[in-house]
């Protein structure tokens, strides 16, 4: 039920030429004049004379007159038929192709809109609800769920993080997705599908009609299912960040970060990309062991490292105590002290990377 269209949406009326009111609504009615009740097969709107525009890429399927609409156009969408009626003046021709804001008819005082999908007719306020919907979206990248519709995730309080992280690093956790340098863990991808079969058993999905940011047509009702889907995904893109990246959330503790850690190096199915390649490198990755120690009374300190668990180790260097007490309660980081200490040695290390670096994205 979702209507693609290459030259994207539009409302039927210019709303800065049109204010439409509504006179007759779509289903059991009762007549003004007789007060009978009869079934209206469309939407009846004030219109004063308004240019009426084609709502998406279609086809001009019908064009003619008949005794209570009187002048019509119809135009048609893809498995959607719009009827115009009660038009003075038709603009296009039959067959012609027509895109979203072209100029197809002009309204009477009145206008009647007749819609029907695959041949039934569908309450054409739903239909103009998901056109003014697609309009809307097709300049935004997608939506987290439907207008209106309250979901909850367990990353509520991190979304704005998450969003500037999501700016950075989707698109090489999509490509990574791609190739399947990087797959969902099995148990990510056993709930997803569990989640949606239930979501199908239960008829969540096309309750509403399909639109750009509602494709699969989800009512307030489905808000539940969404917020799982959510937490999923979210879930397993923070899993991709701290295999790939070792880059977490900055509301999360030392023992989150370590137990996130944990649970992807345990469970992620990252792919090595080193696993099936045989590289010349001295070392993709160098061990390297830094300490500090003091003299017998406490005054004087020392550091020492080890690179590539070399026995001997590097000469010893003195520093000062507060230095020491900096980097034994972990105010400094081990790299970030070899660096400073050890510049010439810490060059291989960073030269063995880019080494293979190199070898990988010459194979």
């Amino acid at each position: 039920m979702f209507l693609q269209s290459e030259s994207g949406y539009c409302m039927p009326y210019s709303a800065e030429e049109c204010d439409p009111k509504p006179l007759l609504g779509f289903g059991e009615q009762k007549d003004p004049k007789t007060g009978k009740t009869f079934f209206h097969h469309g939407l009846d709107l004030t219109a004063n004379g308004a240019k009426l525009l084609a709502m998406a890429t279609g086809k001009v399927s019908g064009l003619g007159n008949d005794p209570v609409h009187q002048g019509y156009v119809k135009v048609r969408y893809g498995h959607y038929e719009v009827e115009y009626g009660h038009v003075e003046e038709v603009y296009a021709g039959f067959g012609m192709d027509v895109a979203a804001g072209q100029p197809v008819a002009l309204s009477g005082q009145m206008l009647h809109i007749g819609v029907r999908f695959n041949g039934e007719e569908i309450n054409p306020v739903e239909f103009l609800g998901m056109i003014y919907s697609n309009a809307m979206s097709s300049s935004m990248v997608g939506g987290d769920a439907p207008e209106g519709m309250k979901v909850q995730t367990d990353y509520d309080k991190d979304l704005d993080e998450i969003g500037r992280l999501m700016v950075r690093y989707l698109p090489s956790y999509m490509d990574e997705l791609r190739t399947g340098a990087y797959k969902p863990t099995a148990q990510t991808e056993d709930a997803l599908k569990n989640i949606l079969v239930q979501g199908a058993r239960k008829n969540y999905y096309f309750e509403c009609l399909p639109s750009v940011t509602n494709p699969l047509g989800l009512s307030d009702r489905s808000a539940l299912l969404v917020g799982i889907v959510q937490n999923l995904i979210i879930g397993d893109f923070l899993n991709y960040l701290a295999v790939r990246h070792t880059v977490f959330l900055s509301s999360w503790d030392e023992s989150q970060k370590k137990k996130m850690l944990n649970e992807a190096s345990d469970n992620s199915g990252f792919i090595d990309p080193l696993k099936d390649f045989r590289i010349d490198v001295r070392s993709f990755d160098v061990p390297r062991v830094a300490s500090v120690y003091p003299d017998n009374a406490g005054i004087r300190w020392w550091t020492k490292a080890w690179f590539n668990n070399r026995e001997k180790g590097e000469d010893a260097i003195e520093i000062s105590r507060e230095m020491a007490i900096k980097f034994i309660q972990g105010e400094i980081s081990k790299d970030a002290w070899l660096e400073r200490y050890y510049p010439k040695q810490m060059s291989i290390y960073h030269n063995a990377i880019e080494m293979t670096r190199k070898q990988l994205l010459g194979l």
